[in-house]
């Protein structure tokens, strides 16, 4: 399989493992057909794009020019992260500081060529898994303007067949508003291509449910970075020693960090140099990796 990829901004390798600095369709377009057990992978959301509040990033240069000006303004002496971006036409989003900015992506995307970009990583990622493979979804339902977006509204148009709904218990939300219920969970859709192996066996008790009680991750590097123990449950679910799993967003590297862990080989692609440089630290902290 290895022989027949091309990716020359490949920036980082290990005997086991390989991180891709390439968007995550056009690596995925690159790989063959029926070669990966797993993937477990969460894509942004459009939070902004839904909600019609669009984001523009300031060059390097006009970052600078910012910097010299606050610096001057105000005894900050810095940039402050709302800083790189300036927002229009918002929506009637009340999340304020709990927006999710990532570093150099936007999520703001116009919602129909969003749901058409899910749709299309989808069957990708469908025709890449082994016909025994499984993929691993993570995606939540989003609000504008009173109504409710479920993300199968989307995923039913791709060549995926859904295996189970899993629903990720978060256990607690931002209360930002008081007319909705807290929106405390998100779901995680496991789909297949044909019937796919499971070893339930080897999740632990609390988790062979279809109910996944699992507190998420501080924001810390990252703005919506994975819970170790959800990437956790979802290898060992489907999964053996040595297989191979897949993460095409793969952000701040916890799906590689939980698949060496395991044992198991894994890819990931991410467009982002920082979350790159993250995912390496955190790969270099365990054991038996080297780069080259």
């Amino acid at each position: 399989m290895w022989g027949k990829l091309n990716f020359p901004f490949c920036n980082v390798i290990l005997k086991t493992l390989m991180l891709i600095r390439k968007d995550c369709l056009e690596g995925l377009k690159e790989l063959e057909s029926d070669s990966v057990d797993c993937i477990v992978t969460s894509p942004p959301y459009n939070k902004k794009g839904l909600t019609g509040k669009v984001k523009t990033v300031r060059t390097d240069e006009e970052l600078k020019e910012l910097v010299v000006e606050k610096s001057k303004e105000d005894s900050n002496n810095g940039l402050k992260k709302t800083d790189r971006y300036t927002y229009h036409e918002k929506g009637n989003s009340v999340w304020k500081k709990f927006e999710i900015d990532y570093d150099t992506y936007g999520d703001n995307m116009p919602e129909k060529e969003y749901q058409a970009w899910m749709v299309a990583v989808l069957n990708e990622c469908y025709r890449v898994i082994k016909p025994d493979g499984s993929i691993f979804f993570n995606h939540k339902p989003r609000r504008h303007k009173n109504r409710c977006y479920l993300p199968i509204d989307f995923i039913q148009y791709s060549d995926a067949e859904l295996y189970q709904l899993i629903i990720w218990d978060r256990r607690n939300s931002p209360n930002i508003r008081n007319d909705v219920l807290v929106p405390c969970t998100e779901h995680i859709y496991w789909l297949c291509k044909k019937k796919p192996k499971v070893f339930r066996d080897a999740v632990d008790q609390e988790y062979r449910s279809e109910v996944w009680v699992i507190n998420p991750e501080r924001q810390k590097q990252h703005p919506a970075p994975f819970p170790e123990q959800l990437v956790e449950n979802c290898i060992k679910l489907t999964t053996q020693e040595g297989d191979l799993v897949l993460d095409p967003f793969m952000g701040s590297g916890t799906t590689a960090v939980v698949s060496q862990n395991l044992n198991r080989k894994w890819m990931g692609f991410d467009i982002d140099e920082k979350y790159a440089a993250i995912t390496e630290d955190r790969l270099n902290e365990g054991l038996n990796s080297f780069f080259v």
